[in-house]
């Protein structure tokens, strides 16, 4: 009896040591890249900046590595509101002609990220991952021809730290 009592002990033990030994990803450092991310969606266009709607969040998944997601306006555009009650057609196509030349800079932007990301969380394994999905926003009036809903980038971070330039990764993404 007692040495069943010692061995279920020991078999609790187990799980508590090994996650110990797994990487030492905090809040604090995932929290630095949410903000690292939100200034510089803020700051692509400082003339006419794109809206990050609500905060970017981050997380760390052991064994795959850090995702953080964000939603964004990359042109904002007068909506409807009590002083602006319809769209009209030209507003309808400077949005969309602003949105789809837009999307080059936030495309450089995201690989941006993920390199600076990458060099920045330093305890995530370099065989994990890092990734950053942006949700785009669109009115419901909006023209999204050629536009996507959704683009998601990552990259083993070795991957990202032995590149000497985003453009030179090889990163993988996907549009939705």
């Amino acid at each position: 009896m007692r040495i069943a009592a010692v061995a279920l002990l020991s078999l609790c033990v187990l799980p508590a040591g090994s996650r110990a030994d797994g990487p030492k990803v905090n809040r604090g450092m995932i929290e630095a890249m949410q903000h690292s991310l939100d200034n510089k969606l803020s700051g692509l266009w400082p003339q006419d900046p794109a809206e990050v709607l609500g905060l970017s969040q981050g997380t760390y998944i052991q064994g795959y590595g850090a995702v953080f997601l964000s939603e964004v306006n990359i042109a904002p555009a007068a909506g409807i509101s009590p002083f602006h009650p319809t769209v009209n057609a030209d507003e309808i196509r400077r949005t969309h002609e602003k949105k789809v030349q837009r999307m080059v800079a936030i495309r450089t932007a995201m690989r941006a990220m993920l390199v600076d990301s990458a060099r920045s969380l330093d305890s995530v394994p370099a065989d994990e991952q890092v990734a950053v999905g942006l949700s785009l926003f669109y009115w419901k009036w909006e023209n999204r021809d050629g536009l996507p809903a959704q683009i998601v980038m990552h990259a083993p971070r070795k991957v990202l730290l032995q590149s000497a330039s985003a453009e030179q990764a090889s990163i993988a993404s996907e549009e939705f």
